[in-house]
């Protein structure tokens, strides 16, 4: 027998097609077959021992093993219930307080300078913040100094001005921080924006934090802290 044992399944009648998906033999379907091989063995010539005790050893260890990755299956799924009902329970806490979250998206108001935040996982010998507007239009670049080419986390102002000096209307612009090293070769630095946790939303795709209007996925905040 060369068919693989997993899960039970419905044994199919007789003369039934099988699906391209139907790979695997259930464990019902194993000992009727085993059974009927048995009944219809030659008597002058009957089924090896040895190779039948074989077959059933090896029935019992997959039947084991699919016992045990089940049992480990639903350990998991009851950890992440677990898990997530407590960090929903906690979640709530959170509202007020300061958070670093890792986006590319920052609202302008039309009227208070914004703050936009970059990483750097080395020294970059020069470097530029270009800012995007909610069509994609490129608005503004800000060529950054050297206080801000060294390796850490920094946070530079856009007062919401064009390169013409004029006021961009209020929206939902987006921010690359573009970097090259010692060697001229160009790398991009990890974007980032500070702001209060204004609310935590619910959603059927995951948790979100709203950040100055903004919902940030659970997994890409990166540190929370009170104010001041």
């Amino acid at each position: 027998m060369t068919a693989s044992i997993s899960g039970t399944s419905p044994l199919k009648p007789m003369g039934a097609t099988s699906s391209p998906a139907d790979k695997t033999v259930g464990r019902d379907e194993f000992l009727k077959l085993l059974t009927y091989q048995l009944r219809s063995q030659n008597p002058l010539k009957p089924y090896n021992n040895q190779e039948f005790a074989t077959q059933l050893a090896q029935f019992s260890q997959l039947e084991q093993l699919t016992d045990i990755r089940t049992l480990l299956e639903e350990q998991v799924s009851t950890n992440l219930l677990l898990t997530q009902t407590i960090s929903n329970t906690a979640l709530p806490g959170m509202l007020g307080k300061v958070a670093k979250a890792y986006t590319s998206e920052v609202n302008f108001d039309g009227d208070s300078p914004v703050d936009l935040g970059f990483q750097l996982s080395y020294p970059a010998s020069s470097g530029r913040i270009s800012i995007y507007d909610g069509t994609g239009n490129l608005v503004r670049t800000i060529d950054l100094s050297s206080t801000n080419l060294n390796r850490g986390d920094h946070t530079i102002v856009w007062d919401g001005n064009n390169f013409a000096g004029d006021a961009t209307g209020e929206g939902k612009y987006t921010f690359k921080a573009e970097f090259t090293d010692s060697k001229g070769a160009s790398f991009a630095g990890d974007t980032f924006i500070n702001g209060e946790i204004e609310s935590v939303r619910f959603k059927t795709e995951g948790t979100v934090l709203v950040i100055n209007g903004l919902e940030i996925p659970l997994q890409n905040i990166a540190d929370i802290s009170t104010r001041g």
